[in-house]
């Protein structure tokens, strides 16, 4: 089965196509809601690899459940793509982001698969896969490294909140990274993302769209079989044992799904 999951915006058709051809496509029931359709493509070079079409999917109301079902499907890393606000006045509309590091300003979702054990206590640096991260920064080396603002939709910013955000240290906002970069740290999953500039923050001017975004899109979509195939195997991120003191202390039993 495929190791690798692009949860991903709504993808169009022609950028599909450089992922490959449609081999399946599954839902899975998890104890947090039904995930899915997963679609397996195979790319003419590099291994097969799962998709989740991801943004505003009734699984987003739990991510955990799009978490659980890519670890049952035998998912190792996930590369999260993600459509920003751009808060850093440096950045525009179609730029490609690496986020690197991020600031949780989420109210109402999940925190942790481990409601009731203390085996959610994991370090979040680095935030995201260092193996996805690098890979990402060879692959594309015009994708600026920013903080990530992880936010609730779908509300967008105020110009007062664009302001405080930039304060805080955050060059983008967005909506589908965080909590997920650290629910897939607990289930030892690899996490990465890409993010492209969609929108300016509430206090920049906006310019009129000329089609940045779509050719960005189709241009980061045809190099990620590249990418993929590009990554350690084995991983050498180290994001595969992260529960080992726990499992070691009793703390989990050896099986995952009887985690939590």
């Amino acid at each position: 089965m495929p190791h690798l999951l692009i949860l991903a915006q709504p993808v169009p058709p022609r950028a599909l196509e450089d992922l490959g051809s449609l081999r399946d496509s599954r839902s899975l029931r998890t104890p947090f809601g039904e995930a899915g359709p997963f679609a397996r493509r195979r790319p003419a070079h590099g291994p097969d690899l799962w998709i989740l079409p991801y943004f505003g999917s009734p699984t987003r109301t739990d991510p955990r459940a799009a978490l659980w079902a890519a670890k049952d499907l035998g998912v190792q890393r996930i590369l999260a793509w993600d459509n920003v606000v751009g808060l850093d006045q440096r950045l525009a509309r179609g730029d490609s982001v690496l986020p690197v590091d991020y600031i949780d300003h989420t109210k109402h979702q999940p925190s942790t698969f481990f409601e009731n054990t203390g085996a959610g206590y994991i370090q979040q640096t680095p935030a995201f896969c260092p193996d996805i991260s690098a890979a990402i920064a060879a692959h594309l080396p015009a994708a600026r490294p920013v903080i990530y603002l992880g936010d609730e939709g779908p509300r967008r910013e105020t110009a007062a909140e664009a302001r405080m955000f930039r304060q805080w240290g955050a060059h983008v906002r967005g909506l589908n990274l965080v909590p997920e970069t650290y629910l897939a740290k607990e289930l030892e999953l690899c996490f990465g993302a890409i993010g492209v500039v969609t929108a300016l923050s509430a206090d920049r001017a906006e310019t009129a769209p000329g089609g940045e975004v779509r050719m960005t899109d189709r241009a980061l979509f045809a190099i990620l079989p590249a990418l993929f195939a590009a990554l350690p195997d084995p991983p050498a991120c180290g994001c595969d044992h992260l529960q080992a003191g726990p499992r070691q202390r009793g703390v989990l039993p050896g099986d995952w799904r009887q985690w939590g």
